[in-house]
């Protein structure tokens, strides 16, 4: 069994995880929408295990995870963001939703998070001097 992400413009499924991975990636993206950022995240869950897509909204609110993840210095926020934010950035692309960086920081974020190797790579860190690097 799998969770189906349908786009509500084109009726189009552009992701299909199995169930429990899209459950554990909802209750991540509910949780952050709801309790961190406060912003609808244009995933609509219809029935426990398919979401409608609005790509505007979503693209809104992954770009708005993206600045919150830029603004933390927080160790256990920063690791938790980067076992999420990843897979949201693949879903936007995906699905067609548009994230927008604004920063240094951002920009190299999302050149790590669409890097099918960045777990490899370690994670995106902005030093006090304001330059960006990957430990």
């Amino acid at each position: 069994m799998s969770y189906i992400f349908t786009v509500t413009e084109t009726d189009e499924d552009v992701w299909e995880p199995a169930l429990a991975v899209g459950q554990l990636f909802m209750g991540g993206v509910d949780a952050l929408s709801s309790r961190i950022l406060k912003t609808p995240s244009g995933l609509h869950d219809v029935t426990g295990d398919w979401v409608q897509m609005d790509t505007r909204l979503y693209g809104e609110f992954v770009t708005a995870a993206l600045r919150r993840r830029g603004r933390t210095g927080h160790p256990e926020m920063i690791k938790l963001m980067d076992g999420l934010l990843p897979v949201m950035v693949m879903l936007a692309d995906k699905s067609g939703a548009t994230v927008t960086a604004s920063t240094p920081t951002e920009r190299v974020y999302l050149e790590w998070a669409r890097d099918e190797d960045r777990v490899l790579q370690g994670h995106v860190v902005e030093m006090g001097d304001g330059t960006v690097v990957v430990r």
